[in-house]
């Protein structure tokens, strides 16, 4: 069984490309605490690409993605955003969630996982999305969304 270093506190985007033997490739897009050492979280992210290369036989390429996770503002922002989402469709989640903190205006940057069930487009989402943290949180917030389809 593969364990994860416990600083790897998310993982998502996760892609196999199979070309035949000994040419599997993986790659995929881990969330490590944005307060951490970067040369720690460098490591720790070689450390998890030598090991799903040595366990799975594979040649592994993983995208790190810093999040604010020890930020209690930022926790609830991630709260509230995931809860109105839900409303749009229980099925869809949110991640890679952090915050830019501005003078005028805060950034809502996040991807939501929308499965291909969801019969909702990708402009509708964002657009209610956006409108619902907009009436829900206050006009300075603005949404930066990605979407994601998955199966």
């Amino acid at each position: 069984m593969l364990d994860f270093d416990e600083r790897i506190i998310g993982v998502h985007d996760l892609l196999v490309h199979d070309y035949g033997p000994g040419r599997r490739m993986i790659s995929l897009h881990a969330e490590v605490p944005s307060d951490i050492d970067m040369l720690q979280a460098h490591d720790v992210i070689d450390n998890l690409e030598r090991k799903l290369t040595e366990e799975l036989g594979c040649t592994a390429t993983i995208h790190m993605d810093p999040v604010q996770a020890n930020d209690p503002r930022v926790n609830a922002l991630k709260e509230q955003v995931s809860a109105l989402a839900a409303q749009i469709d229980p099925s869809i989640s949110v991640h890679d969630f952090r915050v830019v903190f501005g003078d005028t205006h805060t950034n809502l940057v996040f991807d939501m996982a929308v499965p291909f069930s969801c019969r909702l487009d990708e402009e509708t989402i964002q657009h209610r999305t956006s409108e619902m943290i907009k009436s829900k949180l206050g006009r300075s917030y603005f949404a930066v969304i990605n979407i994601d389809r998955e199966a």
